[in-house]
This record gives C-alpha cells, sequence and structure tokens, in this order.
C-alpha cells in the first residue's frame, strides 16, 4: 500500500507540473539557480528514475534549506535519515518532472521552487494545530481514543517539522508542541483509570468488565488491548465507561495488563504523505510506557471482582508524574469536560411485572435459549429478540452478574433500561452493549428491543432544545437505537424501509488507496461537488444503489457496528421536502468498524416524523470536522439550491 500511495503522490505531482508557466527554464539554468531545489533519477523504469529523483531533491530540500545534517552515524546510518525520507513522502506541490531519456535506461529530473517547500512546511504547521484542537475537543468529550490519536498524530508531524509550533492547553500551559505534547499524552494516560468490576470463572476461564474513567468520568470512548495469559488481544471497545476482558487462566501476580491503544496505524491516510511517511520508519514512532498499566483483579470461587489498588505513585497526589530517572513532572490539566446531564425521567411506580420479563430475558441469553422468553414478546419483538440472538457469526451472552434495570415512561411506551450484553465474533472481536426493552403498556408484553446509544448522544437528543414536545426527543432518540441496531443485525429490510423513495443519499470517500474500506463505492453513483476538500469525493445514489451497496458489504463484513457519540439536533425549515414543525436534522458523530475497516465520520440525517416511524428524506456521511459541511450549512445550501429550479 505504500508503494501505491507513493506512486500516487508522483502521478499528482506530474499533472500540477503541466498547469505551471510556459517560460521554462532549461535543466542548467535551473540547478544554478537559488530559487529552485532539484534531483536526477535514473532507472529501468520511468517509475524507478521518478522515485529516485524526487528523493534527491527532498535529500536537497532537508539539507540546504533547512540544514539538516547528512554526517552518519556508527552504523553508516545517515542521522537525520529518518526526517529526510518524511520529505519525501510529503506531498509536494508543483513539481515539474522531465524525462531525459527513456526506457530501460531512464532518467529523469525534477525540480520545484523553493517558496513552494516554505508552502509545504507552513501547511504542515497548520495541521499540527488542527490535531491539537480536535484533540482537546475529544477530551473535552471524554472520547480518550481520538483523544490520544490526535495528541500522537500532532507530536509525530511536530517531530519533523523544521520550524517550531507553538500550541495552548490552557492553565498557561503553552510552549513548542514538541516539549508540551509527550507532557500531555503522558497526562491523559496518568489520569486514566481502570477497574475490575465483576465476572466469573468457568473452567478456569475468567469473564470480567472493567471500568475505565477519566479524571473521575466515566469515559465516552476508549480502545485497549490486553493480555490474556497466551497474548495480547483488542482492540476492545470501551462504550459509557465499560469493556469486557477474557483471560484463559487466573493470572499469576493477581493483575491484569492492559494497554492503551494511541497510535492508531490503520487510521492514517495511506494519501497523507506527511503522517504515512512517518510510520514507515519505526524509530520515529515515539513510544509510551505510561500506556500499559497493570489492573489488580481478584478470584474468589467463581466471583471477579476489584483487588487491592497499589498505593499510589510518589507525588500523584499532587498532580505529577514520575519519571524513569526518578523525577517528576507536573501532569497538564484535563480539558473541562462538555458532557452533558440527563433530564429527569418518568419512572415507572409499579415495576414487578416488568422486572420478571426482563429476568426471563436474561435467563434465555444466558443459557442461549430464546424460546424461553417467548411469553414475554409480542410476535414481532420476538422475532426481532430471536435475530438477535442468532447474529450473524457471533455469539451473545449477559455481560456480568449485577445487572441494573430502570423503567420509565416514554412516547407511548414503557421502557425496560438496560441489560448489558457482550456479542463475540468468531474472530475473537466483541461489543459492549445495553438492551433496551419497550414494552406496551396495555399487554405488558415486549414490541421491541434496541442497542442503547451512547450517554452522550442520549444526553445531547434529549436536551437538544427546551421548546420540543417531550414526543419528539423520545422518537429520534428510539429511532437513532433502531438505525445501529439495524446495521448491527443486517437488516437491509428494516434500513430500507425508513428511507423515502426520493431520498437524497450521499456518501463521501475518501481517496485513499484502501481497497477494503467500506467507503469504497460498489456503485458509482453520481458524483457531486459538495465543499473544498480535494481529498474526498462525494458521491449521490438513489435508494436502490444505497440499499443493493450496503447488502454486499453485510454480505463481505463478519460483523457492522455503529457507535453514535455527540451530536446536534435541530427542529428545521426544508419546505420542498417536509413541512414546518415536522422536519428534524441531526448531524452526530458516527464510528463505524466491521471486520477489516473502521471509521470515525459525521453523519447528518433530515427526518420527517409524521408517520409511525421517523423517515428519512436526506442522508450525508463526511469524514472530517475541520473541512465538513455544519447540518445547518447544508440546509441553508439545500433551500438554495431548490428555490434555484
Amino acid at each position: 500500500m505504500e508503494i501505491t500511495a507513493k506512486k500516487y503522490l508522483v502521478m499528482v505531482a506530474c499533472a500540477l507540473s503541466s498547469v505551471l508557466g510556459a517560460h521554462a527554464q532549461s535543466n542548467d539554468e535551473v540547478k544554478n539557480s537559488k530559487n529552485y531545489v532539484w534531483g536526477e533519477g535514473t532507472g529501468t523504469t520511468r517509475e524507478q528514475a521518478e522515485k529516485e529523483a524526487l528523493g534527491a531533491m527532498s535529500r536537497q530540500i532537508s539539507v540546504n534549506i533547512f540544514n539538516i545534517s547528512t554526517q552518519k552515524d556508527a552504523n553508516g546510518q545517515g542521522m537525520d535519515e529518518s526526517v529526510l525520507q518524511t520529505v519525501s513522502t510529503a506531498m509536494l506541490q508543483n513539481v515539474q518532472i522531465r524525462e531525459l531519456s527513456e526506457e530501460p535506461d531512464a532518467r529523469v529530473f525534477c525540480f520545484m521552487e523553493r517558496k513552494e517547500v516554505e508552502k509545504m512546511y507552513e501547511a504542515r504547521a497548520k495541521k499540527i494545530q488542527e490535531f491539537v484542537e480536535a484533540g482537546k475537543l475529544s477530551e473535552g468529550h471524554l472520547q480518550i481514543d481520538d483523544a490520544l490519536r490526535n495528541y500522537y498524530w500532532a507530536l509525530m508531524l511536530a517531530k519533523t517539522n523544521p520550524k517550531a509550533v507553538t500550541i495552548d492547553f490552557g492553565n498557561k500551559e503553552k510552549g513548542m508542541a514538541t516539549a508540551l505534547l509527550p507532557i500531555k499524552i503522558r497526562s491523559v494516560m496518568h489520569q486514566l483509570k481502570g477497574t475490575v468490576m465483576e465476572g466469573v470463572q468457568e473452567n478456569n476461564r475468567v469473564n470480567a468488565l472493567v471500568n475505565f474513567t477519566y479524571n473521575d468520568r466515566p469515559v465516552s470512548s476508549l480502545q485497549f488491548r490486553y493480555h490474556d495469559g497466551q497474548s495480547n488481544v483488542g482492540p476492545v471497545y470501551v462504550k459509557d465507561g465499560v469493556g469486557a476482558i477474557e483471560l484463559l487462566g487466573v493470572p499469576a501476580n493477581n493483575k491484569v495488563r492492559v494497554t492503551y491503544e494511541y497510535r492508531f496505524p490503520k487510521m492514517v491516510d495511506p494519501l497523507d504523505g506527511d503522517l504515512f511517511g512517518l510510520y514507515a520508519i519505526p524509530r520515529m514512532l515515539t513510544r509510551f510506557d505510561d500506556a500499559v498499566v497493570e489492573l489488580p483483579i481478584k478470584v474468589k470461587g467463581k466471583e471477579v471482582s476489584a483487588g487491592k489498588p497499589e498505593k499510589p505513585a510518589k507525588g500523584e497526589g499532587e498532580r505529577f508524574m514520575a519519571n524513569a530517572d526518578g523525577t517528576n513532572t507536573q501532569m497538564i490539566e484535563a480539558q473541562p469536560t462538555r458532557d452533558r446531564k440527563t433530564i429527569e425521567m418518568r419512572h415507572v411506580p409499579q415495576t414487578a411485572q416488568l422486572e420478571k420479563a426482563v429476568q426471563t430475558v436474561e435467563n434465555a441469553i444466558r443459557i442461549a435459549n430464546p424460546q424461553l422468553a417467548r411469553p414475554c414478546f409480542t410476535s414481532e419483538g420476538f422475532e426481532l429478540f430471536k435475530r438477535l440472538m442468532n447474529i450473524d457469526k457471533g455469539r451473545v451472552n449477559v455481560a456480568g452478574n449485577k445487572q441494573e434495570h430502570e423503567y420509565v415512561e416514554a412516547d407511548g411506551y414503557l421502557l425496560g433500561r438496560s441489560t448489558r450484553i457482550k456479542i463475540k465474533f468468531d474472530s475473537g472481536k466483541s461489543f459492549i452493549e445495553n438492551l433496551v426493552y419497550r414494552f406496551n403498556p396495555q399487554s405488558g408484553l415486549i414490541e421491541s428491543v434496541a442497542f442503547a446509544l451512547t450517554k452522550q448522544a442520549e444526553n445531547d437528543i434529549m436536551n437538544a432544545s427546551a421548546t420540543w414536545p417531550e414526543v419528539s426527543r423520545w422518537a429520534i432518540l428510539s429511532f437513532m437505537e433502531d438505525y445501529q441496531t439495524a446495521f448491527a443485525l443486517k437488516r437491509t429490510d428494516y434500513i430500507s424501509s425508513i428511507f423515502s423513495d426520493d431520498a437524497l443519499i450521499i456518501t463521501g470517500t475518501v481517496l485513499k488507496k484502501a481497497e477494503d474500506s467500506d467507503q469504497v463505492n460498489d456503485l458509482a453513483g453520481k458524483t457531486v461537488k459538495f465543499n473544498n476538500n480535494n481529498d474526498v469525493t462525494y458521491n449521490q445514489f438513489t435508494k436502490k444503489e444505497y440499499i443493493e451497496r450496503l447488502q454486499k458489504i453485510f454480505d463481505k463484513r463478519e460483523y457492522v457496528h455503529l457507535t453514535f457519540e455527540n451530536n446536534v439536533t435541530k427542529s428545521i425549515a426544508m419546505p420542498s421536502v417536509i413541512q414546518r414543525g415536522a422536519a428534524f436534522g441531526i448531524e452526530i458523530k458516527q464510528r463505524y468498524t466491521s471486520s477489516g475497516y473502521s471509521d470515525v465520520g459525521y453523519l447528518t440525517l433530515v427526518l420527517d416524523t409524521r408517520g409511525q416511524l421517523p423517515i428519512i428524506h436526506v442522508r450525508l456521511w463526511q469524514p472530517d470536522k475541520t473541512e465538513m459541511v455544519s447540518l445547518q450549512e447544508f440546509i441553508n445550501k439545500f433551500n438554495e439550491s431548490e428555490r434555484g429550479n
């Protein structure tokens, strides 16, 4: 994939060269001018010659412009070879490439203006700042995996940027990125706390739940690996502070070794020359020993619980971190938390019948016999429950012994919230979900069951507007629960039913050479210009095309899993589509995970809530928060285009 990506960069450079001015200088004039950097290369193919020429030009950029040394170390390797290589993989702009002789004795000459080099590094500095701001935003939302990823990527770029970049974390924490980011990353890891909650031991295997907090608040998202007694397992996805582990035996030291994810190499865009080049050089990747922690675990008979916590490290109470040399470093404070409080709900006073039904369902899940719970469901509800129990290539079980339930009145239903379950697939991948039961208030039977949204997504919807009727909040919340559940159960029938026949469906595809990407279009669709992001192409699909494409993905993947997080929900005006008062728009952060592929993007939906079920009239997926079109901008553009017609 690396070779393919570099080849693509060269192709881009060649295409750009054709738009330069007509007053071309000779090769000798370019070589003798201080206004250019250049390189020559030879090879049996033009591709080899181009690669060598670009590499030579990159070294000239580093040595002549930024005064990087070419001194050799004891092993004969360039001491700054890693920096030179990152220049060669950067997105070089406005490169002219001239073919001096043809294959099989190909010779190529390439050059670019020095001012273009300055622009290149200014763009890298801007990207560093953007990563830091994205990390701060994610940290405030308690999305700690995203925070670590953005901070780490910013650090990697800062290490190879010739000009220092200043960043600011507030509280007088302002300084050079290369100095502050390592402290910030370590600070985040030190403010993460993991505790084994409870679990069971059966046949010497240990299944347990682990609770993770950040700055004493349950994390919204986190990824980690753990050692199961033989090898490292993961990544494990933490949802609402809870992750599941399965050990092959009781650890000899009664501790579970956990490693927080922070590098995320599979999420690096192959066409991001800056970052992709760095990940190709292992010695350039900074290692953080703070990412590895050991969590005490106590096993007594079949019961598993938290072991005795270790004494805090010296200085921990004073917000200091212990360094390897015995000194302490003051931690950078956590970003202000941006999560919203849950609104009060109307609890059902009499719950004995509901509790009995939920416990029956949980027993049916434990013994893998859905028929045991048949009397608790309506016919339609039971079919959905059976589909959940027989999830494609997966096994469902109750996660943990201690289940906490609450029963509330909402949107004409009695809701049972919730049963924590673990879904484990044949590949070993597992997810934690919370089941929500919707009871018919007259019959007391369960009409449907769905995966609950994250607390953050739920709170954002329920607090969207004080002027909304409560029924609208619950309708949208239930709809989004059913939407993500339908993807997990691969229900193209249901997904088709919630799209209008003339729905506007736009999917953004990142221009990567990632053949396994689920965003790659199996059907071409209609390419549309949507914003100024040239790294993303947008395709418009008909409903039929979109559902057919989705079915192909479901058939190909062992699992497809959505997690929704922070969002903006509005009552909107799109008069050409839906009458005022019935149209709602939601812009929501979506984590998409499937076997072999995952991404984080932003989903925009426009819903008509007049019918029994909300109907989607517009679906838009965008990959990048920094350059995305906001919900309000999209509505304005849509209304303008409709008026123009």
